[in-house]
């Protein structure tokens, strides 16, 4: 029996190959990742050695995060991580859709980083497709650039799009429906867990069909002659519909890779609790191979979808007829 090329364990090895090919990229996008972190913590470590330097309270939490002196310290500066009736709704998570755009204080930076971020992945996920097309210097840095010029905003426009569609499949699956979820009709409790339930795999179903659609759009952007947006997304969407169940496979194999070694980080890594800086050193190097681990199995996803689309193009072209003698 023989086995495909585009089966989908061949598209996983694919992708992760690809992916190691590019390494050099992939540490260009760790340090922009360790960069943008460092301005968004920065604020709040400032505002901390302001409030704290001068306090007795900054021995215990030197030692480690105390739970009461933690709690005192936010209810003498309700502002230090912005509107405490937000964070509390955050953390029940019944805040709206539409109050987000409302936080202050360092969450308020947050998710402006992580927009930024958003908006940083996409446009080096420009150059990545093109160096999944390319059929040698898949290593080069300089190559790599010049993909980011020609097709990091055509990139970002496919993000963008993806994103909007994700914001609406959350509107659609989460927001509208929470009123029915919290009607007094129900009775038990288990219709409402039983909703809720049903409103997470809708979105999580709907938000990885999206994820799926973009990463073949970028697939197609890659290996299109010309940087179209528009024509690049709905190749996407035709091949997805095309092999919905595989593509969501993909999507999957690919989330659960990236996911794996955070789930290790949390569960084996130590904790901090001050004085012994090898040990912070050490911390420090292992969350950067997590997150290298992280965009390493993302980057590998883009490679397994550019795989698959040019293997399905090439099997879709006819045959060259036999030449007669």
């Amino acid at each position: 029996m023989k086995v495909k090329g585009n089966a989908l364990p061949f598209l996983w090895v694919r992708g992760l190959v690809a992916a190691a090919a590019t390494w050099k990229a992939l540490l260009l996008a760790l340090a922009l990742n360790a960069a943008l972190a460092l301005v968004v913590t920065a604020p709040l470590a400032s505002r901390l050695h302001d409030l704290l330097d001068d306090r007795p309270t900054a021995d215990g939490l030197a030692k480690g995060w105390d739970v009461v002196l933690g709690a005192h310290l936010l209810r003498s500066e309700p502002g230090l991580l912005g509107d405490r009736a937000r964070l509390g709704e955050i953390e029940q998570g019944t805040l709206p859709l539409a109050e987000w755009p409302r936080l202050s204080g360092p969450l308020a930076g947050l998710l402006a980083a992580g927009f930024l971020h958003a908006a940083l992945s996409a446009l080096l996920a420009g150059g990545f497709a093109g160096r999944f097309a390319a059929e040698r210097e898949r290593g080069s840095l300089a190559a790599f650039f010049s993909d980011v010029v020609r097709l990091g905003l055509p990139s970002l426009f496919i993000g963008l799009v993806g994103l909007a569609a994700i914001l609406g499949a959350f509107l659609l699956f989460v927001e509208l429906p929470r009123e029915a979820t919290l009607s007094p009709d129900l009775r038990w409790d288990w219709e409402r867990t039983g909703l809720s339930l049903l409103r997470l795999f809708a979105f999580l179903g709907a938000a990885g069909a999206i994820r799926a659609v973009v990463a073949q759009s970028r697939a197609a952007l890659g290996l299109a002659k010309t940087a179209n947006p528009v024509l690049a997304l709905a190749s996407g969407v035709g091949f997805v519909l095309g092999r919905p169940v595989k593509a969501l496979f993909l999507e999957a194999a690919f989330g659960v890779t990236a996911l794996f070694p955070l789930a290790l980080w949390l569960v084996f890594a130590p904790s901090w609790s001050g004085g012994d800086w090898r040990l912070l050193a050490l911390l420090v190097s292992g969350q950067q191979a997590v997150v290298l681990l992280r965009l390493f199995a993302r980057t590998a996803h883009l490679g397994a979808a550019m795989a698959w689309m040019r293997g399905a193009r090439e099997a879709s072209r006819p045959a060259p007829a036999k030449i007669e003698a």
